[in-house]
């Protein structure tokens, strides 16, 4: 650090973070951001199994659905040639597919027609030969409304493809709208809890480099989620900033000794030293936690973030006090008194009512505990849950007319053709099951395939495979979609002889039910034992650790049940990365709380050790707790993605939860379990030429 500081090195270093940055932010575009949530399956799963298989015997594609309210059957062949002129449409199935439309409508079989004309509307099916992740199935969906504009046709459209081009185009346009919002609400939250006018603007320079280099790095990644994508930097803003106030509050403290710009940020930096570490260190070990999840997007988030978390400790310890030189004179001249209000009556109050409080917290805890375990949750890609985004009311126009599109594929063998048959009689007797499209229900199996045109039979057989589509009619994610899931996969591998497949998006709604509920448990006993480790190491008390981590876990508890009392339901794996979240970035309050009771126990008595400790910590867990709160509710109001806007409340509810229990809670039970934290303090013995300043600053958080 001394090196970094010298004239010389507080260049280099600002040279190098710019150069960094400057990189950082060409490299962002090149981020290969992913939507197909099926890719976090294990990779001997069924699911990812199917989709190699389905990839390699019948290609990449995908299928959308257009409705059209004002298009005449007799212009709509000239339509539909426009659209199969699109670069990777492959087909298009409609009415004239399977119907003379020479003849009058009322004289076509109605069971036939009924699923592509119904009261004047038009259901067309486009099959298009990539899938539907592809950039340029996006663009021809983009083609396709275009002609419609052009012609002044009324259409909606649905889809897998249709919900992913929406998820994407909400990425890419609200991701600057949530940082143009969350970065101006940081900067008033800290001109109220800062001394200098100066300091919001040195700590966001700080922080907006930290972001810029976070962002460019997920450039080493295959790819990374879009979750990931609009949550990161929002919540890197938000959980870093403690890192940044640690040092500029120590900055002041040495430059009020009357030490000099570059001795202050040196010993700032050094003091604040073993507070940063832990207080990143508790962050990263509750995403690390993430990383055993056999569901892999835990990876995808845990990882991303855990990145984020060291680039942001690093570049606080190592840029910020040359940051800190550079603009001294300017964060002196505008030093002001502390906005803030003194809480010491309100912790005087805590004492006199620390029994009171203590009964309704083991009541909230109790109940929250019972309530948070009656939550539903849903476990599928939920991203158009926006019931005022466009997909989301083109999806139920069309679901109104033509009822539901949820298309499930098995694939069978050859020699299993004649078992296929049993299968489709007995799918028939499903009451979800609306629509079955394979050979055999298409063409009279007594026609030999070699009379079949070749066009119509590749729609179904590959070299190895047959191929055969049913349609549901629900696409509600509710236990009798998973167990409805389960009978499919069963009847298949029971009927047919050979080695099967089955593929569709309830199919993997529920693998990924059963894979993340696996891993729910055990991500957050790892992260509550990770975490209390850490503050076992930096308080050197094994009852402490318990105390906080109960504290923050009970709040969690409060969270996830209030969405229970609203009647709302959680995306699992929102939960899980909340979870997570809430306890390794918020326990942070619960740690600077703590560690001042300790420094202040050495020469009070409990109860003014427990009113110092809260009045001086509290201003620091309001700030921290409201920057989170409002990086969250931002993501909520902003974002469209309805598993984004879940995790944006979830954040934003859990770190106000979170705050108010370490500063009206954690004091109280400090104070009851005092005898029991003095009895089993581990005191280590330090090397007689340890320097006494050392061993003392690592009790100041």
């Amino acid at each position: 650090m001394k090196k970094i500081l010298t004239k010389r090195g507080r260049l280099i270093t600002l040279i190098a973070f710019i150069i960094l940055t400057i990189v950082a932010i060409f490299l962002s575009p090149l981020v290969n951001i992913n939507y197909d949530m099926r890719k976090y399956l294990a990779t001997d799963s069924n699911t990812r199994k199917a989709l190699v298989v389905l990839d390699e015997e019948f290609g990449s594609n995908s299928m959308i659905q257009l409705m059209t309210d004002n298009l005449s059957i007799a212009e709509a062949p000239s339509i539909i040639s426009k659209i199969e002129e699109i670069e990777v449409v492959k087909s298009v199935i409609w009415l004239g597919t399977v119907s003379d439309i020479s003849v009058p409508v009322e004289n076509m079989d109605q069971d036939l027609i009924k699923d592509y004309y119904k009261d004047g509307h038009l259901l067309f099916t486009i099959e298009f030969n990539e899938d539907d992740y592809s950039l340029k199935v996006g663009a021809a969906i983009e083609d396709i409304t275009k002609i419609m504009d052009d012609h002044n046709i009324v259409a909606s459209l649905r889809g897998p493809a249709i919900e992913n081009k929406v998820s994407r185009d909400y990425v890419n346009n609200q991701f600057l709208i949530i940082i143009a919002i969350a970065v101006p609400l940081a900067i008033i939250i800290l001109f109220l809890s800062s001394a200098s006018w100066l300091e919001p603007v040195v700590i966001l320079i700080n922080l907006g480099i930290t972001i810029a280099i976070n962002l460019g790095t997920n450039f080493i990644f295959p790819s990374v989620s879009y979750i990931t994508m609009s949550i990161a930097s929002v919540l890197q803003l938000a959980m870093s900033l403690d890192y940044s106030l640690f040092i500029v509050h120590r900055y002041y403290e040495e430059r009020d000794k009357g030490l000099d710009p570059v001795a202050a940020a040196y010993r700032s930096a050094k003091d604040a030293f073993g507070t940063v570490t832990a207080s990143a260190a508790t962050t990263v070990f509750g995403f690390l936690a993430l990383v055993i999840m056999d569901y892999k997007i835990g990876f995808d988030i845990g990882i991303s973030l855990v990145k984020a978390i060291v680039i942001s400790y690093f570049t606080a310890i190592i840029l910020l006090p040359v940051l800190l030189v550079y603009f001294d004179k300017v964060i002196l001249k505008y030093r002001h008194k502390m906005l803030m209000p003194s809480f010491k009556k309100i912790t005087e109050g805590l004492h006199k009512g620390r029994y009171v409080i203590l009964i309704l917290f083991i009541i909230l805890g109790v109940a929250s505990f019972y309530l948070q375990g009656k939550t539903t949750y849903k476990y599928g890609d939920s991203t158009v849950g926006d019931e005022t985004s466009i997909g989301y009311i083109h999806r139920e126009k069309i679901n109104k007319k033509f009822g539901i599109f949820n298309p499930v594929v098995i694939l069978y063998s050859h020699d299993d053709k004649d078992n296929a048959l049993v299968l489709v009689d007995k799918l028939d007797d499903y009451k979800e099951v609306i629509n079955i499209q394979s050979l055999m229900t298409s063409v009279d199996p007594q026609i030999p395939e070699e009379m079949i045109p070749k066009e119509a039979l590749d729609q179904f057989k590959s070299e190895k495979y047959y191929r055969m589509i049913i349609y549901l009619n629900s696409n509600e994610e509710t236990e009798d979609t998973y167990e409805l899931s389960n009978r499919i996969v069963n009847l298949a591998h029971n009927t047919l002889d050979d080695e099967c497949y089955v593929i569709g998006v309830p199919i993997a709604t529920t693998e990924i039910k059963e894979s993340v509920t696996k891993d729910g448990i055990l991500v957050q006993i790892v992260s509550a034992i990770a975490i209390a480790l850490v503050i076992l190491l930096v308080l050197r008390n094994p009852v402490t650790p318990l105390v906080l981590v109960l504290v923050i876990e009970v709040a969690i508890f409060i969270n996830v049940a209030i969405t229970y009392l609203t009647g709302g339901t959680l995306a699992y794996i929102g939960y899980l990365v909340v979870s997570s979240l809430q306890l390794g970035a918020t326990i942070d309050y619960a740690v600077l709380l703590a560690s001042r009771y300790k420094e202040f126990r050495v020469s009070m008595t409990k109860k003014d050790a427990m009113i110092a400790a809260a009045t001086r910590s509290t201003p620091a867990i309001i700030t921290s707790s409201a920057v989170l709160a409002g990086a969250g509710f931002v993501v909520f109001f902003v974002s469209s993605l309805g598993i984004v806007k879940e995790i944006g409340m979830l954040i934003g509810r859990g770190a106000i939860i979170s705050g108010l229990m370490v500063m009206f809670i954690l004091p109280v039970l400090l104070l009851i379990f005092d005898p029991i934290i003095e009895k089993t303090k581990i005191n280590i013995k330090l090397k007689k030429n340890r320097n006494k300043e050392e061993v003392t600053n690592e009790e100041n958080i």
